[in-house]
């Protein structure tokens, strides 16, 4: 009986992976989650149609791009400071697409507080978190959602920048990030 017990527990350790916890982080150079989301007038953002593979549908957008996503809430005192510096650097990159995403907040909160503070950029709607799960917006897997928490994905789909938080001076280090992925992408 010991030298089954044995048997199961060295069978048991085999099939966990060694790696599980790491396989939940993202880090740079690992592949982008994929996701879908709709936008706050209703129409639908698939990650797919902008980086890494194409959907196989005739409708699929097959032009690949870099993407900065910013994950943030209406709340957020940083995320304030972050979007009016996220909408100039869009303006002046036009080749990459800039998303905001929301995290799980209504349509109705999100339209009151455009009406207070306008914003340019797209704002995708994560209605029930899943893409911040995605994202390990959440710090260190508590409750609490780390805002803003950028991420920048290549054309290729891999991560190219993430970082959580925002202080004043970011948008520097956010700028020389976009220059160094246009760079390593228009190899």
């Amino acid at each position: 009986m010991k030298l089954l017990s044995s048997a199961l527990f060295i069978l048991s350790v085999s099939f966990y992976p060694a790696n599980a916890q790491k396989d939940t982080l993202l880090e740079i150079g690992s592949p982008s989650p994929n996701f879908f989301l709709k936008h706050l007038d209703g129409s639908e953002f698939f990650s797919r149609d902008y980086y890494g593979d194409t959907r196989n549908l005739p409708k699929g957008r097959k032009e690949r791009n870099n993407v900065v996503i910013s994950f943030f809430a209406t709340w957020c005192i940083p995320c304030k400071k972050e979007i009016p510096e996220l909408e100039i650097l869009a303006a002046k990159y036009t080749d990459v697409k800039f998303y905001l995403i929301n995290v799980a907040e209504d349509k109705e909160k999100i339209k009151k507080y455009l009406n207070e503070n306008p914003i340019r950029l797209p704002i995708l709607l994560d209605i029930y978190g899943k893409v911040s799960e995605k994202f390990n917006v959440k710090d260190g897997g508590n409750a609490l959602a780390v805002l803003p928490t950028l991420v920048m994905i290549n054309k290729e789909g891999t991560i190219h920048f993430y970082k959580k938080g925002y202080v004043e001076g970011d948008e520097k280090k956010i700028e020389g990030e976009i220059l160094k992925m246009l760079e390593t992408t228009q190899q």
